[in-house]
Formats: structure tokens, sequence, C-alpha cells
């Protein structure tokens, strides 16, 4: 199957709170490595942005259920194109701060 990078932003619900972020990140990790998901994600002042790689059909199952997701609005898929291999494979899905995914999206294209 071949493999995508995707990358998006959006805006949280202002409902949504730091412990709702840990429960969100704990699952979604499992879920990742099961589908063999890795990325970056950066969430600063309410403002989402992630990177996410892996098999075409899991990333864009997990993008369309973010997009149904009623805690994001706002969502804009930035990117999205076909990768020879993960950059971010050995990550796992981490949290960065914003300035640091622009710096590496701009490096592992």
């Amino acid at each position: 199957m071949p493999l995508i990078r995707l990358a998006y932003t959006s805006r949280l619900s202002p409902m949504v709170t730091d412990a709702d972020i840990n429960d969100l990140a704990a699952r979604a990790a499992v879920f990742n490595r099961a589908h063999a998901i890795t990325g970056v994600l950066a969430i600063e002042n309410g403002m989402v942005c992630q990177i996410l790689e892996g098999p075409e059909d899991d990333v864009r199952a997990l993008f369309g259920s973010i997009c149904r997701d009623p805690r994001h609005s706002g969502i804009v898929e930035l990117t999205s194109y076909p990768i020879d291999r993960p950059y971010y494979e050995d990550w796992g899905m981490a949290r960065k701060p914003m300035i640091d995914i622009v710096i590496m999206s701009l490096t592992a294209a």
C-alpha cells in the first residue's frame, strides 16, 4: 500500500481542555501504532497543526475522522503527497511547538 504524508491545520473548540487533549493523545497513540501512522502534532493557543504519515487508506480514514470531530473547526488540508518512507517513523506522534512543525515540514519535503 502506498504511503502518504498529510498536513492540516484546525482550531480546537474552546470547550476542549488540556485533560481532553491528553486523553485524546493517549487513545490516538494506540490507534496510530496499530495502523502504522506516525507524525507530529502542535497545539498552540487553540490552533492545531498536524502532520500524519502512513498507509494512504489509513491516513485518509483518520483525517476523515478528524474532519467529523466536533472538537475541530476550520480544518484546512495543507498538503498531501506520496512518500517513500516515513520521516517521523521513530516518533510515534510527537507533540512539538508550532514553529518546530513548520521547520520540520520544510525539511521533510
